[in-house]
C-alpha cells in the first residue's frame, strides 16, 4: 500500500511538472484566454512623459475602450523591460507581446535597409514618410514579419542635429573631430567618411564624456540636448537635420494572428490615430526643447546641408550597390522631389 501511494505521488508530481513546463514554454498562450480576451504587455525604452510615452498611454486606453475590454495592454516605459534590442528580440521570440522601438531593428533584422538611418541621405521628413509608405517600406515590414513581428505603424520621433564646443559649419571643421555616436554601424561608417574620429559612449555617461573632452561633440535631437543639459558643455548646435528618426509599434505575429478581424482592425486604427498624435507631440516638444536650449545660451548655427550631402553622394551610391541593394540611390532620391 505504501508503495502504491508513493508511486501515485510521483506520477502526480511528474504530471504537474509537465503541465507547468508546457504552460511556460509559450508566452503567446497566456495572451489569450478561453473567453477570447487578450492581456498584453507593451514595452518601450522611451520615458512615460516623452511624446512616445504619452501616445502609448493614449493607445492603451483607446484600445481598451474600443475593444470593449477584450484587449487590455499593460504599458512598461523607461526601459523597465530592457533596452530596445532586448525588446525587439523578445517580441520576435514571443516572450514579449508588443514594443515601441527605434532604429535598432534595422541593425538586427534588416541591415540592407539601414540607409533609412543614414546621415544626410534624407532631405526632409516628407521624403522619409514617402519612402516608409512606399514599396520600400512594405518590403521592410515584410522582413520584420518574417522575423516574428507585425508592424502596426511608424512614429516620427525626432530630427538629429550636431552639437559642439565650437561652430562646425564646413567639412573642414569636421576633420579629426572627436564625435560621440551611438553604436549604429551606419552612423559610425558615414561620419568617418566626413573625417570624423568617432567614439561610442553610453548615454548615461555622455555629459561627463563631453565635460572631460573624451568627446568634443555629439549629435541627437533637441530633446536629448535639453533633458541631459548638454547645453552646459555644448554651447553650439548646428542644424544639420542629418537624420529623421522614426520608431515603430510592433506586435508578435502569433498574438496578432490569434485575434479576430475586428480586434485586429481596432489595433491598427488606434495605432494609426495615436502614432499621429505622437508625431504632433514630438513636433511641439522639439520647439519647446529648442527654446530651452537657446534660453540657456546655446547658439544655433545654420550649415550648408547640401555640401555635406554632396560629399557623401559617391559613397552612398557605392553602398546601394554593395550593401543596400534592395533599392537604388536614384529610387530613394526620387522621393525627395
Amino acid at each position: 500500500m505504501r508503495f502504491k501511494k508513493l508511486a501515485l505521488a510521483v506520477c502526480m508530481m511528474t504530471l504537474s511538472a509537465v503541465l507547468l513546463t508546457g504552460c511556460g514554454s509559450d508566452n503567446n498562450s497566456k495572451a489569450k484566454g478561453e473567453d477570447g480576451k487578450f492581456k498584453l504587455d507593451l514595452a518601450t525604452a522611451y520615458s512615460a512623459d516623452s511624446p512616445a510615452g504619452k501616445a502609448m498611454k493614449k493607445f492603451v486606453d483607446d484600445v481598451k475602450t474600443k475593444s470593449n475590454g477584450t484587449i487590455e495592454i499593460n504599458l512598461f516605459t523607461d526601459g523597465t523591460l530592457g533596452n530596445p534590442k532586448d525588446n525587439y528580440s523578445s517580441v520576435a521570440s514571443g516572450d514579449l507581446d508588443m514594443t515601441m522601438a527605434g532604429l535598432e531593428g534595422l541593425d538586427l533584422y534588416a541591415p540592407e535597409y539601414t540607409f533609412l538611418d543614414a546621415p544626410f541621405l534624407m532631405k526632409s521628413l516628407k521624403q522619409q514618410d514617402a519612402i516608409l509608405n512606399s514599396g520600400i517600406g512594405d518590403k521592410l515590414k515584410a522582413i520584420y514579419k518574417k522575423n516574428g513581428f507585425t508592424t502596426l505603424g511608424f512614429h516620427n520621433r525626432d530630427v538629429r542635429e550636431l552639437a559642439g564646443t565650437r561652430p562646425l559649419k564646413t567639412l573642414d571643421d569636421l576633420k579629426g573631430l572627436k564625435l560621440r555616436l551611438p553604436g549604429m554601424r551606419v552612423y559610425v561608417d558615414t561620419w568617418s567618411q566626413l573625417g570624423v574620429s568617432s567614439t561610442t559612449v553610453a548615454m548615461n555617461e555622455l555629459y561627463t564624456a563631453l565635460q572631460t573632452k573624451v568627446a568634443e561633440a555629439c549629435e541627437g535631437g533637441y530633446e536629448q540636448m535639453a533633458t541631459l543639459k548638454l547645453y552646459e558643455v555644448q554651447p553650439y548646435i548646428m542644424e544639420t537635420d542629418h537624420v529623421y528618426e522614426f520608431v515603430g509599434l510592433y506586435i508578435n505575429n502569433k498574438v496578432f494572428d490569434k485575434m479576430t478581424p475586428e480586434q485586429k482592425k481596432i489595433l491598427e486604427e488606434c495605432a494609426k490615430e495615436d502614432l499621429k498624435y505622437a508625431d504632433q507631440l514630438a513636433a511641439e516638444s522639439r520647439e519647446q526643447y529648442k527654446e530651452q536650449c537657446v534660453s540657456k545660451g546655446v547658439q544655433i548655427v545654420q550649415v550648408d546641408r547640401e555640401a555635406f550631402r554632396k560629399a557623401l553622394e559617391d559613397y552612398y551610391k557605392e553602398q546601394f550597390k554593395s550593401k543596400w541593394n534592395v533599392t537604388t540611390y536614384e529610387d530613394v532620391m526620387k522621393y525627395a522631389n
